[in-house]
C-alpha cells in the first residue's frame, strides 16, 4: 500500500522507506536506492538481499501509471474554493487561509518533519490471543463448569 506525504499546498508525494529486498532475478542488478542512501549503486548478485531506501515505490509506480509527479491539487488554484473565497468576500485564497488558521511556516514545518521520518513497514504488534471456546461452554453448575469439549471436566474448569 502506498505512504504518501502531503505539502503545505496540498500536494501529496510518495514517503521514505527502507525496507529488505531479495535479488529474485537472474542477474546482477544495481541497488535502486535513492541518490541520499549508502546502499546507492552497489551490486547485488542474484539471490542476495539487499537494502532499498528511497521512495515508497507502490506510490512511485502509482504516479508513473498516472504519469504525473504528485497526487492532489494546490488549494490556491482550487476552482472551487476560489469561487467560495470570491463569495465571502476576501479579495484571494491567501487571505482567506490566514482568516481560517492557516500558517504557511507551520505547515512546511509540519511537511519537512513528515518527509524525514521513514516508513520501515514493521507488521503491527502481536495481541494477546483470544480465549476461544472449542466445543461450547458447560454451566451446570456444582463447581466443575467447564470450557470446550465435554470429556474431562477437571483437566479444564472454568475460572
Amino acid at each position: 500500500m502506498p505512504s504518501w506525504v502531503t505539502d503545505e499546498l496540498g500536494r501529496w508525494f510518495p514517503k521514505k522507506e527502507k525496507v529488505a529486498l531479495k535479488n529474485n532475478g537472474n542477474e546482477a542488478m544495481v541497488n535502486p536506492s535513492a541518490t541520499w542512501s549508502n546502499h546507492y549503486g552497489e551490486v547485488i548478485q542474484p539471490g542476495e538481499p539487499y537494502i532499498y531506501e528511497g521512495p515508497d515505490r507502490a506510490a512511485m509506480l502509482q504516479l508513473f501509471e498516472e504519469k504525473t509527479e504528485w497526487l492532489g491539487s494546490d488549494f490556491h488554484m482550487d476552482p472551487e474554493l476560489i469561487s467560495r473565497v470570491k463569495q465571502l468576500g476576501y479579495p484571494d485564497v491567501e487571505s482567506y487561509a490566514v482568516v481560517m488558521g492557516y500558517d504557511r511556516v507551520k505547515a512546511k514545518k509540519r511537511f519537512e518533519e513528515a518527509t524525514a521520518s521513514i516508513n520501515k513497514h514493521e507488521p503491527p504488534p502481536k495481541v494477546k490471543p483470544i480465549d476461544a471456546l472449542g466445543g461450547g461452554l458447560d454451566t451446570t453448575g456444582g463447581g466443575q463448569d467447564t470450557k470446550g469439549g465435554f470429556g474431562e471436566p477437571q483437566l479444564n474448569p472454568v475460572k
